[in-house]
């Protein structure tokens, strides 16, 4: 790996004790900061001069966009509260002396297409960097790797695109006399797992490459350093807290004057006393860096706020008295705070049956210098008897733990920036592996970040944020963002992450994700009401409010009735919680149009006690339904004192929700079964259990899962009850373990029953990379019978990454009814795909043909006046392909009025009389009231009177249609 070349005075990097590091980059960087090797080596150089280090680093970064300006209030504040001001205010802020900045991978993602914009902005960057005297060293990306999952893409295709931006930071660090570090060219070492971000088993190789080549030369390693290491990362973890903090939306940002923000100094703080205490400690904190530095010292690490005493709450068998559950049903508790279960916030199961539980005792936020330790608790009921009766703490160390699910052998955490992995790998009922996932989404507001963890039928795992949230993270697909309120869609085994309803398109404080048995999605909201997520699906990012089905409540927490244990009379219904309301409500749906209408129906369980707060729900492994309690009497976040000493941390409940008259599922047994019983839970009552099997043969099989699930669906006779059901579990299986089966997506896509191949059509484009003929099965569909069929297929058709399928959107609209979500879904599906089929038109891949309808309806969704705006401009480019002329031309004549109609019927118009024929063709092919103004004799008549043969057979054509004499 090369080393530095100096545009500067010199390579090696010269600190003193006024110096100021300020480290500046993506998601490399900020993992680099927080594993703390980097800083740990420049310390340990310089630990006679003890320069200091801040980071101001954040996943997502670019040239071209510092999330330290753009996450909002950030730079400006809200209503008279400053917030950090500009780029050159921050760095100024803490005397920066040098700046280490390493961008430019991200910018890769978009291939070639804006390399000369990265070049200017790159410049201007560094120049602010620069200010009037500080030093700049720019570290180039290092190379994409092949990534360690065959499922991932091949990011080293990608390597020719990055090589131009390190050039071009190459060039830019020398036209600012900075540094360069090229960590890029000659590349032998490999970093990475998932062929972007270095790992974290590579962090401390890594820091020893960069500080190498900035002079650093350390043959020891890391040997000798432990204690440093320990000491930068405690500095640095309350620098974060200080500088990117949570709540940033009720610090600076537009719940700044909320009882919450202001406090009461005679009784409890604020957020901002809390946070003007965090300097202080990082002084302290720096002073112990630099005397463990010096071997004066041993780390000094922040020991746990002890909680305040118990607040006052009745007995889990008092608060059962309060219960009124619904005719038939019955309520116990399955655990409360004697097992450790306290201020619980979601529960999940695994494959065994075991409960787990995310308590916090953070929130709503840590305590100044406080070290988070919020906690997942396994539960486990021994006995069968409804109650757990053993509980072990899963994990602990944890921030805020809002997002929870099981799958692939662990759990699925997301807490703060994080999603985690972790997983028992001894079998001691306690998590010893623990793996980032990926990084960078928001904390802006703790009540509202990632939340309500939902795996689809399809193995998506579904999660909500709030509109205080705002969402950048590094894939190996590109940075996916998700700003305010919204929806993510994460396919774990791809790394492909979207963000649905971008924006606030939808809910304000989204808190539940839940699907049908087909496949269906809604999404509810904590200060909204319920919402039909499906015609949400395309990540696009053309503001456009969805509508709600369901009127507004406190909801938290969604979940669809099913299992042998729920009566028949409410299987498929959903139950919801209203937290306001002290209440587990129930709504069923009715199938209009392409969706549904939503009808409110007698609650399944109340209460009389006040601090009754459910927060989740969910179907257990026996057909009852699990409701967790969070039992506190603060129920909001902006509007009660920050440190309100009326907050519950000491208690919370589990109940257990049965219905008395039929009986509970019976526990199976996954690791053990065969394949062939595997297949046939598909069959089972309860989801779980599907849920659950579709897993175990996913990892037990792989891909060869898709010829299992054939041999399966081929053997069962259509007229069996529920085929319609188990086809599409069938198929999703396929889809959980990324095994593509054309033959059942065909199967599926035959399927007398609409959800089966409205479900399957969603498929089609998922797979669109991997199928063969994608475009002749969503053509199949957008021309379906059913409204739900269509729907799907414009999702897909706003999906497929290709200019033509457009067209089929266009069909499905033009062709056919609409209702106001096939309406929504198309608008996403056009504005989402224009660059592409605006490209395909100028290039003549896009071929409307005499599909005039589909072409309108396309146009007109692109915004009628601009998109003929842009379709004269196209048509004097010389760029422009003679197939591109045709498709251009016919939009003009299609949405064009009297004068660009003449404007294009003139020859002195075109460039070429091929240009002009094709125009004419254009006007001669669409049978339109308008024509072009003015005089039209002479211009015809000079064509009849030429030699082109194509503009004469025009002309007659055109005389004709307009009656203009001869």
């Amino acid at each position: 790996m090369n080393g530095a070349v100096a545009f500067a005075a010199e390579s090696s990097l010269k600190l003193t004790k006024d110096d100021v590091v300020v480290f500046l980059g993506g998601t490399d960087m900020v993992r680099a900061q927080r594993s703390g090797h980097l800083e740990t080596l420049l310390t340990a150089n310089f630990k006679n001069d003890l320069p200091k280090f801040r980071d101001m680093s954040w996943e997502g970064d670019t040239v071209f966009a510092l999330g330290t300006e753009i996450d909002r209030w950030r730079s400006g504040g809200f209503r008279g509260i400053k917030g950090l001001g500009n780029l050159e205010t921050q760095l100024a802020s803490v005397k920066a002396t040098v700046v280490i900045v390493q961008l430019g991978k991200n910018e890769a993602f978009a291939g070639g297409e804006v390399v000369e914009a990265f070049i200017e902005r790159s410049n201007k960057l560094f120049g602010r960097l620069r200010g009037e005297d500080r030093q700049l060293i720019v570290i180039s990306p290092s190379p994409f790797e092949e990534a360690d999952d065959p499922l991932y893409p091949d990011l080293r295709n990608r390597n020719d695109d990055l090589r131009r931006y390190v050039n071009a930071l190459r060039v830019a660090a020398e036209n600012h006399e900075s540094v360069f570090v090229d960590l890029f060219t000659d590349a032998e070492e490999s970093f990475t797992k998932n062929g972007l971000h270095v790992a974290l088993e590579n962090q401390a190789a890594f820091a020893l490459h960069i500080a190498a080549a900035l002079g650093i030369e350390r043959a020891k390693g890391f040997v000798g350093l432990d204690d440093l290491l320990v000491s930068v990362r405690e500095k640095h973890r309350l620098w974060f807290d200080y500088w990117r903090p949570a709540n940033w939306k009720c610090l600076f940002g537009d719940d700044n004057r909320r009882v919450f923000s202001i406090g009461n100094q005679k009784k409890v703080p604020s957020i901002r006393d809390e946070r003007d205490k965090i300097p202080a400690l990082i002084d302290a904190a720096e002073q112990n860096v630099a005397a463990v530095a010096k071997g004066l010292a041993k780390p000094r690490i922040a020991t746990q706020i002890p909680l305040p005493p118990p607040t006052p709450a009745v007995s889990p068998a008092e608060e059962l008295k309060e219960f009124q559950p619904a005719d038939g049903f019955e309520v116990n508790l399955f655990a409360s705070e004697k097992l450790g279960v306290e201020n619980p916030l979601t529960m999940r199961w695994d494959a065994e049956g075991r409960m787990y539980v995310a308590c916090t005792w953070t929130y709503p936020h840590l305590k100044p210098g406080e070290i988070p330790n919020d906690k997942i608790i396994l539960l486990t009921d021994t006995d069968g008897d409804g109650q757990a009766d053993r509980s072990t703490v899963f994990a602990d160390g944890l921030n805020i733990p809002t997002g929870l699910e099981t799958a692939n052998g662990g759990v699925y955490v997301g807490q703060s920036t994080d999603l985690l992995f972790l997983r028992d790998t001894d079998g001691d009922g306690m998590a010893d592996e623990r793996k980032l996932v990926l990084s960078g989404f928001g904390t802006g507001d703790t009540h509202q970040a990632m939340n309500s963890f939902t795996w689809s039928p399809d193995g998506e795992l579904f999660f909500c944020q709030g509109d205080g949230i705002e969402s950048r993270v590094e894939t190996p697909w590109g940075v996916s963002s998700l700003y305010q309120a919204g929806v993510y869609r994460l396919r774990p085994s791809r790394l492909e992450l979207h963000g649905l309803l971008d924006d606030f398109m939808g809910p304000g404080n989204p808190w539940g994700v839940v699907f049908d048995d087909w496949g269906q999605s809604l999404v509810v909201d904590g200060a909204g009401g319920v919402t039909y997520l499906t015609p949400a699906s395309i990540p696009a990012k053309h503001r456009l409010r969805l509508g709600r089905i369901g009127n507004p409540g406190g909801y938290c927490g969604v979940e669809m009735i099913n299992g042998r244990n729920m009566p028949e009379s409410m299987r498929g219904q959903f139950v919801i919680n209203d937290f306001k309301s002290n209440t587990v409500k129930r709504f069923s749906l009715r199938p209009e149009g392409s969706g549904f209408k939503l009808d409110w129906r007698d609650p399944v369980l109340k209460s009389s006690h006040r601090k009754f707060r459910p927060v989740d729900i969910r179907m257990g492994p026996d057909g009852a339904i699990y409701v967790v309690d969070f039992y506190n009497n603060v129920i909001c976040h902006q509007d009660d004192y920050f440190r309100d000493p009326t907050r519950d941390l000491h208690h919370g409940r589990i109940w257990r929700v049965s219905y008395k008259k039929n009986p509970l599922a019976p526990k199976p047994t996954f690791a053990k079964a065969s394949t062939g019983q595997l297949l046939d839970m598909l069959k089972a009552p309860e989801r779980w259990t599907r849920q659950q099997a579709k897993f175990e043969l996913s990892k037990r099989h792989g891909s060869l899962v898709r010829d299992k699930a054939d041999r399966w669906i081929r053997r069962m006779d259509a007229d069996e009850p529920n085929y319609s059901r188990n086809l599409l579990e069938a198929l999703a299986l396929c889809a959980t373990a990324e095994a593509v089966s054309p033959q059942l997506l065909e199967r599926a896509l035959a399927s007398d029953d609409h959800r089966v191949r409205a479900f399957a059509t969603r498929l089609a484009s998922r797979w669109q990379d991997r199928l063969a003929n994608t475009h002749e099965l969503l053509e199949l569909a957008a021309n379906d019978a059913h409204p739900q069929v269509r729907l799907e297929a414009i999702l897909s058709c706003g999906q497929v990454p290709q200019a033509g399928v457009i067209k089929l959107a266009g069909q499905a609209v033009s062709r056919h009814s609409r209702d106001k979500w096939i309406n929504y879904a198309f608008t996403q599906a056009v504005r989402h795909q224009e660059r592409r089929w605006m490209a395909g038109l100028t290039k003549g891949t896009l071929d409307f043909g005499e599909d005039t309808g589909s072409m309108l309806a396309v146009f007109e969704k692109g915004g009628s006046k601009q998109m003929l705006s842009r379709l004269m401009n196209l048509a004097k480019s010389e760029e422009i392909s003679a197939n591109g002329l045709t498709g251009i031309y016919r939009g003009i004549a299609s949405l064009g009025g009297p004068a660009e109609l003449r404007q294009i019927f003139e020859p002195g118009f075109h460039l070429s009389t091929a240009s002009q024929a094709a125009a004419w063709e254009a006007l001669a092919a669409f049978s339109r009231d308008e024509k072009p103004e003015g005089d039209l004799q002479v211009i015809l008549n000079a064509a009849l009177e030429g030699t082109n043969e194509r503009l004469r057979v025009q002309a007659l054509g055109l005389i004709s249609r307009w009656r203009v004499a001869e």
